[in-house]
């Protein structure tokens, strides 16, 4: 009996020490802390976590009655912050902050990574053609549209015809500049068939860098400040940081340098858009200028 007890006790303690590890749970806030470079990184890595993507329907109702059993005082007794902070990471992992619906797994934030390096391994592959490497920028551009229409900010309705300009103006622009510079390389006479090669595995870089900031446009960009941005901020903020996965998977270095700067700035409302100065009374408002 004395051994069972002190079993428990022991237990007890260690479940006490997990659950006092995490900070104080703030519904619709980072668990960790965005004025620190470790902070920002751990946020991140919440963001594009892929077990979430294995949460059965059943995880995810009772997370989400465990977030609005918190917001409304009815939170039953021992429920501890790490279970809250849990419930939360699933909750904006699948569902749209805005509308409430199931993303499509493909396009979530935490799929990103999972369902976009295969595109990756084909925008490198070697001694390609120009069906192939069309093909292969076509496909990473219509994920990426993908990825930012099913996470855009939702709170207002949106014309089609935006979302299909800035879809069109990245894959035009990405095929162009990776065909373009496929041709000049080839054509590169004073190069060896090394040298050549080597090259041409860089064309990607170059081609989906510009094709991004086309396929942003038609995203949430400029939609995040308004009168309750908190929750607005969380859908347009990974939009605008998922567009730096592929250089995070070509080259973490690279990638961990964006978590240098904090990302969350505040600006004054008389320097915004007029449709988005109207939609608050506060003087300044808080936004995320992405990585």
């Amino acid at each position: 009996m004395a051994d069972t007890a002190t079993t428990a006790s022991a237990a007890a303690a260690s479940a006490a020490s997990a659950s006092s590890d995490a900070p104080p749970f703030q519904l619709g806030k980072p668990r960790f802390q965005q004025t620190s470079f470790y902070g920002r990184f751990r946020h991140f890595l919440d963001i594009i976590d892929p077990r979430t993507l294995f949460v059965t329907e059943r995880r995810l109702r009772e997370a989400v009655q465990l977030l609005e059993d918190y917001k409304h005082g009815t939170l039953r007794p021992g429920v501890t912050n790490e279970q809250l902070w849990s419930a939360q990471k699933i909750k904006q992992a699948i569902l749209h902050p805005d509308t409430n619906e199931k993303i499509f797994m493909p396009f979530r934030m935490s799929g990103y990574i999972p369902f976009g390096t295969p595109i990756v391994v084909g925008l490198l592959l070697p001694n390609q053609t120009l069906a192939s490497t069309v093909f292969w920028q076509w496909l990473n551009q219509s994920h990426n549209a993908c990825v930012n229409y099913a996470n855009r900010n939702a709170t207002k309705p949106s014309p089609a015809s935006k979302f299909i300009q800035g879809y069109l103006g990245a894959v035009i622009s990405a095929v162009s500049i990776a065909v373009g510079l496929n041709v000049l390389v080839q054509k590169a006479n004073k190069f060896t068939p090394a040298t050549r090669l080597l090259i041409q595995r860089f064309v990607p870089f170059p081609a989906v860098g510009p094709a991004g900031d086309g396929a942003d446009a038609s995203g949430p960009a400029h939609a995040h400040p308004g009168a309750t941005p908190d929750r607005h901020v969380h859908a347009g903020e990974n939009v605008i940081s998922m567009r730096h996965v592929h250089p995070f998977v070509h080259c973490p270095a690279q990638h961990l340098a964006q978590f240098l700067p904090h990302n969350r700035c505040s600006i004054e409302t008389s320097q915004l858009e007029p449709e988005i100065a109207q939609a608050t009374s506060s003087r300044t408002v808080v936004y995320n200028k992405g990585l």
